[in-house]
């Protein structure tokens, strides 16, 4: 990143910061919608004469949702009749009222009626399209000489879909403006999550090794927001809410000054050698990427939570998406994390159930930009930004999870040097399955990160700083606690021969590990909780070893499952092909059957090829075939070990285990190739080095993220769409530049990917 880049960056954080406060201080601004006054001055008497009622079937859309509607869906389509408004001021330039229905099938109009002051009256029709079951808002330039406007229904037809709808004329800012502001937000908040997540561990570290580094850039921001956001909710008894959103914004302010100082005193330049400085790029672009695609407006077909804010934008029946959330939720409303209320957001879970930090990140930066979180789950309806704070939340997330790019650039760095370490730091980053995990938000990279760090620091000897990192990777998520045990076998093997110096250094990982994760663990068991939540804290995980497709297994279903699991995984279209696996209940929207092609974005998300990307998963192949070789051992502690651990373990969903656990499984099969590829395996590393591998990966990815929305025929009704194309050019042109970054790297002298003289000890 140059100078110019960090410096745009620090200011738009601040003006993230800036705009947070105005919305706290100035709440109506820009001025809500608002009903148009009568033009008879009237109070107390009906908007509306006729037959017509409220539908409450209908979708919100664009439509403010305090305002009166009238329809003729009077008990059915059947139903006929007419209805028209009351006279209103025709005082501002453009009138906008809400139509729904079917208007222009036969016998069905709305029109707007401008009367002037002579009385004379020009009707305007609505054009369409018919918006169905959602309201759209129609927009009509009033003529010059109006100076008052009434609505007008007309239902003279009795067949299906032969009915109308419309709404309380009324002034607003124009949606375009809307989605602008929406827009800008975005942007700001993100550049504020950026600053604030990584600055402080990118520009105060010392120049130190690998492991160091790693510990300082995952740690230092994130765990100061996470102080922070304790110090917020431990505040509820005593400050109201929109005491505790300033109070916020103020230490958060004070931490922007103090990074902005800390940057000016380096000449804005991120401290560390180029490919540090390209990794911790590609990873921002990654974010840039990944929220310009949460701004666009459709999702796949079958998209959870679709049409809200917490949509997940992706084919599931997981929930997880917005676990993190509900910590902010009890925290904005000063509800304690064993309280019932919170509780019952977690159900059949507890807040101890995960880790509390991507929670706690997430609240002084919701708190501190305006965000007021509801009490009842986030189903608003969705907008590129909204008031509750979601959006906000999601863009803490994207930060945390694509600090595991940077993370994998220094686990390789002291195997493989710089341009391998970019190398691989680049592959994963690409990969569509990572692109989608940053996307989708639960705190599974944001735990692998902290895994690799633990990697890093066991394979420099330091395991006390390596159990530490696992601890905290767990209180992110616990899949790291079924990768511990490999990293114990690597810290024995990483130690002089003989019984106790291996032992000393097991158990100084274990001991360090266990700091963290035992009080957190004995929380979640000996707090109280609700008499009806069957799996209160840490528990409940265990259970998955005796489980088969969610039920108790036996011994039948038992190997049934785990197999499908292992061929699903494994082989690239066991999924689809698999007759079992193809007609499984979770191959499937929760709200109704999915065609073919929305099933097939399954592949991506729980099968290793399509999850790696078939283009680089053939190359690993390779590398992995000569890894039995030269880096036998490696290969079993990393990838063989583990995955029949995972199999055993999460085989009782039949589906595949990447979404499940897998996210540290890809991470090590790529750091695997690479390092087999820089340590004397020519053909392997002469295709992993390509300039051209990025711009193979790239094609992959951008199938995962718009295959399924192009295929989308009926996307649910959304409010301020009128951006997506600007949306959808960001995140090409993100995804462009990474892509481009990663290969020109190739090219430079000092980055390219050349081979080690000898393999890595």
């Amino acid at each position: 990143m140059s100078p110019r880049v960090l410096r745009l960056l620090w200011l738009a954080a601040g003006l993230g910061l800036a705009l947070g406060w105005w919305r706290e201080a100035l709440p109506e601004w820009p001025a809500p919608p608002r009903a148009l006054p009568r033009a008879d001055g009237r109070s107390g008497v009906p908007w509306l004469t006729g037959p017509f009622l409220p539908d409450g079937r209908l979708q919100a859309g664009d439509l403010p949702l305090q305002l009166e509607t009238a329809s003729s869906h009077v008990g059915g389509d059947a139903f006929t009749g007419q209805a028209e408004s009351a006279w209103f001021r025709a005082n501002r330039r453009t009138i906008r009222v809400g139509v729904a229905g079917y208007p222009g099938r036969p016998g069905c109009t709305v029109r707007l009626e401008f009367r002037d002051a002579g009385g004379a009256i020009t009707a305007v029709p609505y054009p369409g399209p018919a918006p169905a079951e959602t309201w759209r808002v129609w927009e009509v330039r009033r003529p010059a000489e109006a100076v008052a406007v009434r609505v007008v229904g007309e239902d003279a037809s009795a067949a299906h879909q032969g009915w109308v709808a419309f709404s309380h004329p009324f002034r607003a800012w124009p949606l375009e403006g809307a989605a602008a502001f929406a827009a800008l937000r975005v942007a700001t908040t993100l550049a504020l999550s950026l600053v604030l997540l990584w600055g402080p561990g990118l520009l105060l570290a010392p120049a130190a090794a690998a492991g160091t580094r790693a510990l300082w850039f995952l740690g230092t921001g994130p765990l100061t927001l996470a102080a922070t956001g304790m110090l917020l909710w431990g505040s509820a008894p005593w400050l109201a809410a929109g005491t505790r959103g300033m109070l916020a914004a103020a230490l958060l302010g004070a931490w922007w000054l103090a990074i902005g100082a800390r940057a000016r005193r380096v000449g804005w330049q991120l401290p560390g050698e180029a490919g540090w400085r390209h990794a911790v790029g590609v990873a921002a672009l990654a974010v840039a990427a990944v929220a310009a695609k949460a701004s666009f407006s459709t999702g796949t077909a079958g998209e959870l939570f679709r049409g809200t804010v917490s949509r997940n934008f992706a084919l599931s029946d997981r929930i997880d998406s917005r676990f993190s959330f509900y910590a902010v939720q009890a925290a904005a409303h000063g509800w304690g994390p064993a309280d019932e209320r919170t509780e019952r957001f977690y159900y059949p879970w507890t807040y101890f159930s995960r880790g509390p930090l991507p929670g706690l990140v997430a609240i002084p930066l919701v708190l501190g930009t305006g965000g007021r979180p509801p009490t009842e789950h986030a189903e608003e309806t969705w907008s590129p930004f909204d008031a509750g704070g979601f959006a906000t939340y999601r863009l803490v997330q994207y930060t945390l999870a694509a600090a595991v790019i940077p993370a994998v650039y220094l686990l390789l760095l002291p195997l493989a040097g710089a341009g391998w370490a970019l190398a691989g730091a680049g592959l994963l980053a690409l990969t569509p399955f990572g692109l989608h995990e940053i996307l989708f938000t639960w705190p599974k990279w944001a735990a692998t990160a902290w895994l690799a760090a633990a990697f890093t620091l066991v394979h420099a000897r330091q395991p006390i700083a390596a159990g530490l990192a696992v601890g905290l990777g767990f209180l992110h998520h616990p899949l790291v606690l079924l990768w511990t045990p490999w990293l114990a076998f690597w810290c024995a093997g990483r130690h002089r021969p003989g019984g106790r110096a291996m032992l000393a250094g097991v158990v100084r990982l274990t001991v360090a590990s266990a700091a963290l994760v035992l009080p957190w663990m004995l929380a979640g068991r000996l707090l109280p909780h609700l008499p009806e939540t069957p799996f209160a804290g840490q528990g409940g995980f265990i259970r998955y070893f005796f489980l088969a497709d969610a039920q108790h297994a036996t011994l039948e279903t038992w190997l049934r499952t785990r197999w499908m699991n292992l061929a699903n995984t494994f082989v690239p279209l066991h999924l689809l092909l698999d007759p079992a696996s193809a007609g499984h209940f979770r191959l499937s929207s929760a709200y109704e059957p999915s065609s073919a092609l929305t099933r097939l974005t399954f592949l991506w998300w729980n099968t290793l090829p399509f999850a790696t990307g078939l283009s680089l998963w053939a190359i690993t192949l390779v590398a992995l075939a000569r890894a039995w070789h030269s880096h036998r051992a490696a290969l079993v502690l990393f990838a063989a070990a583990p995955a029949l651990l995972l199999v055993v373990y999460w085989g009782w969903e039949p589906l595949g285990l990447m979404r499940e656990c897998g996210h540290p499984l890809l991470l090590a099969l790529v750091a695997l190739a690479v390092v087999v590829g820089a340590n004397r395996a020519p053909g392997a590393a002469a295709w992993l080095a390509h300039p051209a591998v990025p711009w193979l990966q790239l094609p992959g990815a951008l199938v995962m993220f718009w295959l399924p929305v192009l295929a989308n025929p009926s996307p649910p009704a959304v409010r301020l769409t009128h951006l997506d194309g600007f949306h959808l050019a960001l995140h090409l042109a993100a995804l462009g530049t990474l892509t481009w970054m990663l290969a020109r790297a190739r090219r430079d002298p000092t980055l390219t990917p050349t081979l080690c003289p000898r393999p890595s000890s």
